[in-house]
């Protein structure tokens, strides 16, 4: 019995086992596009001229800030590097990708797609370009440092500085630390006040807020010395103190009940 190896036909006059198969009622296409492999390596060989004229595009930058000793504005860079960026990935999506011969609904699709993200990415940068409008100390980027680390890095003219935020060196000191020997603009660290030999001052100023415990920087106990190292035995309705251990007569092999009654001479 030999096998029917002919291609299955329909009224629609197309092969529905072939992927690629066309509608010949679609006028709109004649069959499945492929891609000319010297097409192909045209488009990579313009995609690799981009890549090396955006790596020109910024040794260009270096050479004119360096040699008239200016400073370029940020958005010329954005710039130059954005609209070459642009155009390598139009390249990619309609060639590579073949939207140029798809339909047009995969085009719009992905154009959506691109707009989604742009919105995102425009309320976010709202956000951040409108923090310092109330809080000025809130527009640089947040940086490691906070309470435990110490940074490190060297002092930097912000006019030649790529890091938007101020470059600060604690010597390995937590900022907070390094912040109460300062000071700041609004009032003096504690360096200030053991150079006026009023170290007390400022300790007593600070433990009136703080009094929970002695700071690290408090070399000589004026915690102590101020009386902020006492603490009640007993809890109060302004400070709620805990007590260790068991209970006195909790685990006892004396009956509560009895040594109650006999504490109040009560034989009943």
């Amino acid at each position: 019995m030999s096998q029917d190896t002919t291609t299955p036909s329909n009224d629609l006059g197309w092969d529905p086992t072939d992927p690629h198969g066309i509608n010949p009622h679609d006028d709109a296409h004649e069959g499945h596009f492929v891609a000319d492999w010297r097409m192909q390596i045209g488009i990579l060989a313009l995609l690799l001229f981009f890549t090396l004229m955006t790596v020109g595009f910024y040794n260009l930058e270096q050479w004119i800030e360096s040699s008239f000793q200016i400073m370029l504005p940020k958005w010329i860079n954005i710039a130059g590097a954005m609209s070459i960026a642009t155009v390598k990935a139009l390249l990619v999506a309609a060639f590579f990708m073949q939207l140029k011969y798809d339909k047009a609904l995969n085009t719009f699709v992905m154009l959506f797609c691109l707009f989604c993200v742009g919105l995102f990415l425009t309320f976010t940068m709202i956000d951040l370009g409108s923090r310092g409008w109330i809080d000025p100390a809130r527009a640089p980027q947040i940086t490691a440092g906070g309470t435990g680390v110490g940074l490190n890095s060297a002092s930097a003219d912000k006019n030649f500085s790529i890091i938007i935020s101020p470059k600060v060196n604690t010597g390995g000191m937590s900022m907070v630390h390094y912040a109460r020997l300062n000071g700041n603009k609004n009032k003096h660290g504690l360096l200030y006040y053991r150079d006026n030999d009023d170290e007390a001052t400022f300790w007593e100023h600070f433990y009136s807020g703080h009094a929970t415990h002695q700071d690290a920087l408090d070399e000589h106990n004026f915690f102590e010395q101020l009386g902020y190292g006492y603490h009640a035995a007993t809890s109060s309705a302004n400070a709620s103190h805990p007590r260790h251990g068991l209970t006195p007569g909790l685990f006892s092999d004396v009956d509560p009940a009895a040594h109650t009654t006999e504490s109040n001479g009560n034989d009943h």
